[in-house]
């Protein structure tokens, strides 16, 4: 197993966490933990002894999971930078060939929406990348990080999601020179093929989405922008018309399809 996959689960672990500590906490009061009968089940002691190894072990077991992970992710990324010799033609043609169909997250900013990625570069539906780095690069160089990436999975862009609310899914085609690693791929060019929106309100998670707004973001350093978010009729009815879309005129916008999940 990859150490992306093992962080993964361990994020899922630590989602979990808050509901097994209250049912530690449960078992513990209905063990005696916090009564003052004489003779409690479990002893007292015994009870808030287990409490604290608890509340001490187990976060410490997912900073030690998190350092070991992270070291394995390392270790995997400079085996990766070693294997550069392999990447060496002689001729062109000689390249092999593969589809590249992926899945990868966007937010919708700007007033005149746009694609943007979770690195903040913009993009057409249609578009070739173009290194912010390295002008005289052609995306994708070897020893650089430019050029469009997605995932092969569509699992793991869903989780990439869960853990970035205000994302969009994308269904995309990768095409020109590209590279393909363990779960995806960086490629010259790309074309978005769908844009899934969100069942529910991306704020109050409960009514089904109906209509894009968009709302002003402050963020560090005096960086502010402006980004699109699909809302429930409720939660979309404080808006202007102006800050408003519909589904079918963001499609115009964006240039490309939308359906819901």
């Amino acid at each position: 197993m990859s150490s992306a996959h093992l962080k993964q689960r361990l994020i899922k672990w630590v989602r979990l966490y808050p509901i097994l500590a209250l049912s530690v906490l449960l078992l513990a009061y209905l063990l005696g933990g916090f009564s003052e009968k004489d003779n409690p089940l479990i002893p007292q002691p015994v009870v808030i002894t287990f409490l604290y190894l608890f509340v001490g072990l187990v976060p410490l077991f997912f900073i030690i999971a998190f350092i070991v992970v992270g070291n394995a992710s390392d270790k995997e990324f400079t085996l990766n930078k070693g294997d550069r010799s392999k990447l060496v033609y002689e001729d062109a043609f000689d390249l092999p060939t593969q589809v590249m169909h992926g899945y990868k997250l966007a937010l919708i900013t700007g007033r005149a929406p746009t694609l943007t990625g979770l690195t903040g570069d913009t993009y057409l539906s249609d578009s070739s990348a173009k290194c912010t780095i390295n002008t005289e690069h052609i995306p994708p160089v070897a020893g650089c990080e430019c050029g469009f990436y997605a995932y092969k999975d569509l699992a793991d862009a869903k989780f990439e999601l869960s853990i970035n609310p205000g994302a969009f899914l994308l269904d995309v085609d990768l095409y020109g020179i590209g590279f393909t690693y363990l779960r995806g791929y960086r490629a010259e060019t790309q074309v978005v093929n769908l844009l899934t929106a969100p069942k529910r309100c991306m704020r109050c998670r409960i009514l089904p989405a109906s209509v894009f707004v968009t709302t002003y973001r402050l963020g560090y350093d005096d960086i502010s922008w402006w980004q699109w978010q699909m809302r429930c009729v409720i939660c979309s009815s404080s808006f202007k018309a102006t800050d408003k879309l519909t589904i079918d005129q963001m499609c115009d916008k964006l240039s490309l399809k939308i359906r819901s999940a």
